[in-house]
């Protein structure tokens, strides 16, 4: 280990020489964990659950190999009624929720109530994959935890933590192998797993990084490997939100634009607004999609 200070904004994977056939993954957000929901007003509960599901997201992509998204989404029929994150494979963070303005809710439980928890992989190559669980944990890392333990993948287990302004995280995750010495690399994986277990929310929110693995695992020799930087983007622009509108289907489309001379349409992940007025009205109803020089 070299620097042993709290990481900034990038997920880092971690190799333990004394638990073989295992991984630790930390991550941490600061400017990013800010930038996901500056623009949003969400109420605090909810902004910390968001910075949560970008967490697991940034984490669990980082373990992928492979070009496309990772959305992370959590729908039910609490005050908050939707959350979803979306990672991509360079990096790129975004999350957005929907919840009860009226908004009093502070467990998680009662922020969420019953419904379920999804995890989507859609590579630009392959095919997309999908797993669903009940949404009946106690935290967003316990729904991933149920996740893992309910899909047939590697061991795996997260920890989570966000206060509104920063978010830190850790997975621990046996690897794949041919042959090996099994009984050896279970033990490891389960040292690994209970020393993470002490581990508390504040310490991942400020120190997850070299300076908590070090804390933790420093008897295992832990080998650091190069930082993946994460941030705030999003992948929105006015061809896609005219998708939203023409999906809408040509009557529907026609009739938005008797009631109002201008259509807009907001971006929930980054707040960017698009209007289309009676001049867009014509290749909203074409079958064609729109020229290079038909959007402004």
């Amino acid at each position: 280990m070299t620097e042993l200070t709290a990481d900034q904004d990038v997920v880092r994977r971690y190799l333990c020489d004394q638990a073989p056939g295992s991984r630790v993954v930390s991550a941490r957000l600061t400017e990013t964990a800010r930038a996901l929901v500056a623009h949003q007003q969400m109420p605090p509960q909810v902004a910390a659950l968001c910075q949560e599901m970008s967490l697991a997201a940034s984490l669990l992509t980082s373990c992928l190999k492979f070009e496309g998204e990772m959305t992370i989404q959590a729908k039910s029929d609490g005050p908050v009624s939707l959350l979803v994150a979306e990672c991509t494979s360079d990096g790129q963070l975004r999350t957005t929720a929907q919840w009860d303005p009226e908004l009093s809710a502070t467990t998680f439980r009662e922020l969420v109530g019953e419904g379920y928890f999804a995890v989507t992989v859609d590579p630009k190559q392959g095919e997309r994959y999908q797993g669903i669980v009940a949404l009946d944990a106690d935290s967003i890392g316990g729904c991933m935890n149920q996740y893992f333990y309910q899909s047939e993948q590697l061991a795996t287990e997260m920890w989570l933590a966000a206060d509104g302004t920063s978010a830190g995280g850790l997975l621990i995750q046996r690897l794949a192998t041919e042959g090996g010495h099994q009984p050896t690399e279970a033990a490891g994986l389960d040292t690994l797993k209970a020393l993470a277990h002490t581990v508390l929310a504040e310490e991942l929110i400020v120190d997850a990084g070299p300076k908590l693995v070090y804390r933790l695992f420093h008897e295992l020799k832990p080998r650091q490997f190069e930082p993946w930087p994460v941030y705030f983007g999003c992948s929105c622009s006015k061809a896609r939100s005219a998708r939203a509108i023409r999906a809408l289907g040509a009557e529907d489309v026609k009739r938005l634009f008797e009631d109002q001379k201008e259509v807009r349409v907001d971006c929930h992940f980054c707040g960017q607004v698009y209007e289309y007025d009676q001049a867009d009205l014509e290749w909203l109803l074409s079958d064609q999609p729109p020229g290079s020089d038909t959007l402004q």
